[in-house]
């Protein structure tokens, strides 16, 4: 009798000590990618600051916030469905790595030529003309979110080294191609898209090709669709809240103020952003684990939750103070046009601290099945977004814009807090 408990508690702590290297194994992986896409993406956002001054970034800047603000419904969260779904059971990996990819292309591309008819229309000198924003919104909306989505399918399989090639090799190619073009002395934004896209677009082909040999090819499924719609909308409504307060802000400034503020903290907010890059590695590593410890008992997952949400705001804290001591050289490195973008860093280092929080703590409410409160207190965060945006923007530019941000997001912490400690007592 002491000897089967004996071999239960060392079974038991194998397979502990497993489960922990993996975890480890898949942080480490991910770590490193992420390295590589924060130097591709910091060189292809360098690039584009040198290449069209800070007025075109601003305008760069603007259309891409709003692409940003209608790629939830590029997809309408079936990529966050299929995330769930495969890490639960891989045998349905062909089935959901056709029907995220082909919903995200099928309303990719009507997205983005209502994008094109909006700039058509407004004809705004805060925006780029309405072909440049169809092939930006086709590039960005179908072709990196069609990769994007192949990527979460390989993480929810637990692939991390697929999943970490994937995103790397989409920073990648938009970092060689812009710096191709800026060594050619090519300014051309119109260039610069058309062989973007010409790029992406075979290796979206290759991604979803190769992934037959990862698992069976599955048509369509409009009955798992359907579904699955419910919680696709409720994942399209978080992710369209995070959007709207990271991205609103640049739409603001360009409606009350100059395209060069707009590129000036456009270009701030973007290295506050990459500087998450680290803390999403860990995050995008964990969740799948997350999930695995929820089906086993909520105790089991709200201590690792809990771990988690330590590191990673340890990690964000390092960060945040990294940040706040460089940026005085962001002139040096964006060009002589950005020196606001100081003032802005600074203000916002804060802003890591309060994302690696709020992420980790949602992430630990969608695990235990809890999506439905994490988006409907994402979508009151979005409402007090736009109420405070609209009552500071207007007066105090990009001063208002970047403390909407943090006011928001540290809102969205305390709101999240009080829900993980609710649900952790029931």
């Amino acid at each position: 009798m002491n000897q089967t408990v004996r071999q239960r508690v060392i079974g038991f702590a194998t397979r502990r000590t497993r489960g922990s290297r993996e975890h480890a194994q898949a942080s480490a992986v991910l770590a490193v990618g992420y390295v590589a896409q924060l130097v591709f993406q910091m060189g292809y956002f360098l690039v584009l600051t040198r290449m069209l001054g800070v007025e075109r970034f601003g305008q760069f800047a603007t259309a891409l916030a709003a692409i940003n603000l209608v790629s939830p419904f590029a997809g309408i969260g079936y990529a966050e469905v299929a995330l769930v779904r495969i890490s639960s059971n891989r045998d349905e990996t062909g089935l959901w790595a056709t029907n995220s990819v082909a919903a995200t292309v099928f309303l990719g591309i009507p997205l983005s030529i209502a994008l094109a008819l909006a700039c058509y229309l407004f004809n705004s000198p805060h925006w780029i003309d309405w072909y440049l924003m169809l092939g930006l919104a086709l590039g960005e909306l179908t072709l990196v979110r069609g990769c994007n989505v192949l990527a979460r399918v390989h993480q929810a399989r637990r692939e991390i080294t697929r999943t970490s090639m994937i995103n790397v090799a989409i920073a990648a190619v938009k970092a060689v191609v812009a710096f191709g073009l800026l060594i050619a002395g090519q300014h051309s934004l119109l260039l610069l898209i058309i062989f973007l896209n010409m790029s992406l677009l075979p290796l979206l082909v290759y991604l979803f090709h190769s992934m037959t040999r990862f698992a069976p090819y599955h048509g369509m499924s409009w009955s798992a669709l359907n579904a699955n719609m419910g919680l696709a909308f409720s994942f399209t409504s978080g992710v369209f809240s995070k959007a709207v307060y990271t991205d609103l802000d640049k739409l603001f400034l360009a409606r009350w103020t100059a395209p060069e503020i707009v590129g000036m903290y456009a270009a701030g907010y973007k290295m506050l952003s990459l500087a998450f890059l680290p803390i999403r590695s860990i995050l995008e590593a964990t969740f799948p684990r997350q999930v695995e410890r929820a089906a086993i008992s909520g105790r089991s997952c709200a201590t690792f939750s809990l771990g988690l949400l330590a590191a990673n705001v340890g990690l964000a804290s390092i960060m945040s103070v990294a940040i706040y001591v460089m940026a005085p050289w962001a002139p040096l490195i964006l060009g002589r046009d950005f020196t606001d973008s100081v003032a802005i860093l600074r203000i916002g280092c804060i802003l890591p601290m309060l994302q690696a929080s709020h992420y980790s703590m949602g992430n630990y409410l969608t695990a235990i099945g809890r999506q439905t409160v994490r988006s409907t207190t994402q979508m009151t965060i979005v409402a007090a977004y736009v109420v405070i945006a609209f009552l500071l923007i207007p007066t105090y530019s990009w001063h208002g814009a970047i403390w909407t941000s943090l006011a928001c997001e540290g809102l969205l912490v305390v709101l999240f807090a009080i829900a993980c400690m609710t649900f952790k007592k029931k």
